[in-house]
């Protein structure tokens, strides 16, 4: 019974770990700038919450999704910010529904944000308009 529920927990934690793998770096917000600031790239921010379900599909399905990761790590650095940690920093940004995307420049000025959820298609849509302007 103990093997069963250590086994149980082991891919528990690989399902959770796999969503976005690769994508967000580990790390918090200046982290983001100092590697966008040398990589010459902008920063997704993902302001997030661990009981926000909008929150999980974007993990389970955009952030997961092959193309997604390919863009986003061409041309940004991500980075996952949840909001009951990161309380200022929401505030700094007026976050106020749940999940919020934010793209910045290195220095961490706003240039553009949508909020809720998006699946790989629409998410593809909104970061190639980010890119372009």
């Amino acid at each position: 019974m103990k093997c069963l529920i250590l086994a149980l927990f082991a891919v528990g934690a690989l399902v959770t770990s796999a969503y976005g793998d690769g994508l967000f770096i580990k790390g918090d917000f200046d982290d983001a700038r100092n590697a966008a600031k040398a990589s010459n790239k902008l920063i997704m921010i993902d302001f997030k919450a661990e009981w926000c379900g909008p929150c999980k599909m974007l993990d389970r399905t955009t952030w997961s999704d092959d193309e997604v990761i390919d863009l986003v790590k061409e041309k940004a650095v991500a980075v996952k910010i949840d909001v009951d940690q990161y309380g200022d920093l929401a505030s700094k940004y007026g976050i106020r529904s749940l999940p919020t995307i934010i793209f910045t420049n290195a220095d961490g000025e706003e240039v553009s944000r949508f909020i809720g959820y998006r699946d790989a298609e629409g998410f593809l849509k909104e970061f190639n308009r980010v890119g372009n302007s």
